[in-house]
């Protein structure tokens, strides 16, 4: 059963800021919610809840939904997110694909596109990028104040820059060739006028799903990612944990021979990540005749049978197994989320394939199990994700982002809070 995490008020020196998140994010997953209500679940008094809601109604954050009548007295006014109050645009990069989501302040996707892509230089990502962010604001007539900012996945390990900040320079040699010393975030912030977050499409995934999928309520998970590749996020006690090169959860370099070879056989791949290589699974399939061009190809290549993608996937699955184990003990999530661009017909076969593999790798005398489920937010979840960055980073009632702000400002909500 999931446990929410317990929301409550805070007198720490930031606890305008941080009360005043405390009471949106409560409106946002409880909404329509009464100021009563609010109370009760942040144990911040009905005067505090009442000045708060005030100026989040007074910055147009919230507005009042409807009177809920209860009891005797005067009906009491039910409160709700605006969700036309503020928008985001994330963008999903990877060598095969470019995946471009907005969000309104509620999470709804107002827009969305793909486009594949054959391992673009730099200079032509960057320009794409660009230009997709306008044409998304241009073609959905928002005005360019309410876009919060723009966040971009990129495959990880991302490996910050050793003389320079790590918002002026990516550097991702292992997995994107060529983009070596790449200034990624000043490049895009120059050129689209727009505050910029640059995240590990993997861990940005994991807030996606957290913010807006299945694990809303859930305090601890794991989220297995399998895009170009393969990649993790790992949320605990509610908040992204990033490491301490940001880069937590990257399982595609586990090395192969974490697992006993109990047959003799040689590894195909020194590490995890080379057994879900799709680009290479694509090439192989479509080299041998047949279509395997999309997502939607690879769900309907699955339902025929066909004998690569299903070599791949149960040689790939079978190495994946011993490190689920080990994330479970390690970890001890509440779930384990399998997601990303896989389609949801193959993630169905993988997750059933896991379960009935893993009680060897366990000890009978542990009383938990975490879940194992299917993310919530499909193919397009790292673009979700990055585009939940933007608004994660100014409203989170989480304290590490409160923290290094500048708390002369932060009671004040908006991109630059």
């Amino acid at each position: 059963m999931s446990h929410a995490p317990m929301l409550f008020g805070t007198n720490l020196q930031y606890a305008n800021s941080y009360n005043n998140r405390i009471v949106l994010e409560i409106i946002r997953l409880h909404g329509p919610v009464s100021r009563m209500a609010i109370s009760r679940q942040t144990h911040l008094t009905v005067q505090t809840v009442t000045n708060i809601t005030k100026k989040l109604a007074s910055s147009g954050l919230i507005l009042e939904h409807s009177r809920h009548i209860s009891g005797r007295g005067a009906p009491a006014v039910q409160l709700k997110i605006n969700e036309d109050a503020a928008y985001s645009i994330g963008i999903d990069f990877d060598k095969d694909h470019l995946t471009a989501v907005m969000l309104n302040l509620n999470g709804k996707i107002c827009h969305e596109m793909t486009r594949d892509l054959d391992f673009p230089s730099p200079e032509e990502a960057i320009e794409l990028m660009t230009s997709t962010v306008n044409d998304i604001i241009r073609k959905q007539k928002i005005s360019k104040k309410k876009i919060w900012g723009v966040g971009v996945g990129l495959p990880g390990p991302l490996d910050p820059t050793k003389d320079k900040k790590q918002s002026d320079d990516v550097i991702n040699p292992e997995a994107l060739p060529g983009w070596d010393h790449t200034p990624v975030f000043k490049q895009l912030r120059t050129r689209l006028d727009l505050p910029v977050i640059i995240e590990n499409n993997a861990s940005a995934a994991a807030i996606g799903e957290h913010w807006y999928g299945k694990a809303k309520h859930i305090n601890s998970f794991f989220f297995l990612y399998f895009g170009a590749g393969l990649g993790g996020g790992l949320v605990i006690r509610g908040q992204l944990y990033s490491g301490h090169t940001g880069n937590a959860g990257e399982l595609g370099y586990f090395p192969s021979s974490l697992r006993a070879d109990n047959g003799g056989r040689k590894f195909e791949h020194d590490h995890l990540g080379g057994y879900f290589n799709m680009p290479l699974l694509k090439k192989k399939m479509i080299d041998a005749g047949y279509p395997a061009y999309s997502q939607q190809d690879l769900a309907s290549r699955f339902e025929e049978g066909n004998p690569i993608l299903m070599k791949w996937l149960e040689t790939g699955t079978e190495q994946l197994v011993p490190l689920i184990a080990a994330v479970e003990y390690l970890i001890d999530p509440e779930t384990i989320f399998l997601g990303g661009r896989l389609p949801e017909n193959i993630l169905s076969w993988m997750r059933k394939r896991i379960l009935n593999a893993l009680p060897p790798h366990r000890i009978p005398r542990k009383s938990g199990r975490p879940e194992l489920e299917i993310a919530s937010s499909g193919i397009d979840a790292a673009a979700l994700g990055v585009a939940t960055l933007p608004l994660y980073t100014t409203l989170a009632p989480v304290p590490e982002l409160l923290m290094k702000q500048d708390l002369r400002h932060a009671d004040h909500f908006g991109p630059n809070s």
